[in-house]
């Protein structure tokens, strides 16, 4: 949770701005991200990467509020990912967006403390609601899990 009071019709965090991360191997899923993200008011791209080793290096250096996270990457795990983020930065909230939506993967992301998950062919939008949410929280509520 960001630290500060919110009120209605206000953002969450004192800046006004919601510096989002995104790990994605796939330029035009990635590219279709940054279209959508673009268009929600306050949501700023801090940047992205392309592999487990890149991702963790950014993150920490750029410490976003939100990292959109697919867990196949072209070189390591997004699972590591997800672990590194939870373990050093726990207040980030972490989106996984993947095709890989079993049951067990759903559950193993949970488990080490993935925020949200969506399966990436079918909820794919529910990325830009979650970030709408945090930056109205008198929007949507509750978690989104893909089921």
């Amino acid at each position: 949770m960001f630290a500060c009071k919110f009120y209605r019709s206000k953002r969450r965090n004192e800046g006004g701005m919601v510096k989002v991360f995104i790990v994605e191997d796939f330029e035009i899923v990635r590219q279709r991200l940054q279209t959508m993200l673009s268009g929600i008011p306050g949501v700023v791209i801090a940047g992205h990467a392309v592999d487990e080793a890149g991702a963790i290096e950014s993150i920490d250096a750029l410490l976003p509020d939100v990292v959109i996270l697919d867990l196949h990457l072209q070189y390591g795990s997004g699972f590591n990912v997800l672990a590194n983020i939870k373990k050093h930065h726990a207040a980030t909230k972490v989106i996984v967006l993947s095709n890989y939506a079993s049951d067990s993967h759903v559950s193993l992301c949970k488990q080490i403390g993935a925020d949200y998950f969506f399966d990436k062919s079918f909820q794919f939008m529910l990325v830009g609601a979650v970030l709408e949410q945090l930056m109205f929280p008198d929007g949507l509520d509750g978690e989104f899990v893909a089921s």
